[in-house]
């Protein structure tokens, strides 16, 4: 008898070991287009808008971030646009299991890249990156937002 009742505990502490934990409880509150636009593009803008030439009338203007601060707003920019990528593979965002999470998953790793190249203080590559980013980001609306796909026609 004793046998038995030490075999069935260590098959239910063998049970409970193998079992997953729950899903963590998460609740989305924004739809994908307001975490696009309130989230991820305005924090893409800082991204884009650190590095370039801006040629006009007046002159030529440099962009790259100059202080501490400039290198740190920027970082915190390509840190929050990578970690969007995460809420938009939650459900109910997720638009399929294939595509979809190709694309984020492209988009978050074009912003790793971006964030090396921001630790780096490498400006010639942040601008290089953040092109690819932005090719990464327009392919994906290509093929999820209509509206936008109709105005490359």
């Amino acid at each position: 008898m004793r046998k038995v009742v030490i075999a069935a505990a260590l098959f239910v502490t063998a049970a409970a070991c193998n079992s997953a934990p729950p899903a963590p409880p998460f609740k989305p509150i924004a739809e994908t287009k307001d975490l696009m636009e309130f989230v991820m593009e305005r924090q893409a803008d800082i991204v884009w808008g650190a590095t370039g030439t801006i040629v006009t009338e007046a002159g030529v203007e440099e962009r790259s971030p100059k202080t501490d601060e400039d290198w740190i707003a920027v970082k915190a920019a390509a840190v929050n646009l990578v970690e969007a990528g995460n809420l938009l593979m939650l459900a109910p965002r997720a638009q399929d299991g294939d595509r979809w999470m190709k694309n984020v998953q492209s988009m978050m790793g074009q912003g790793e890249k971006m964030i090396a190249a921001i630790d780096r203080k490498d400006t010639k590559a942040m601008f290089d990156v953040g092109s690819d980013l932005y090719d990464t980001c327009t392919n994906c609306h290509m093929h999820y937002m209509p509206a936008i796909k109709e105005l490359y026609r």
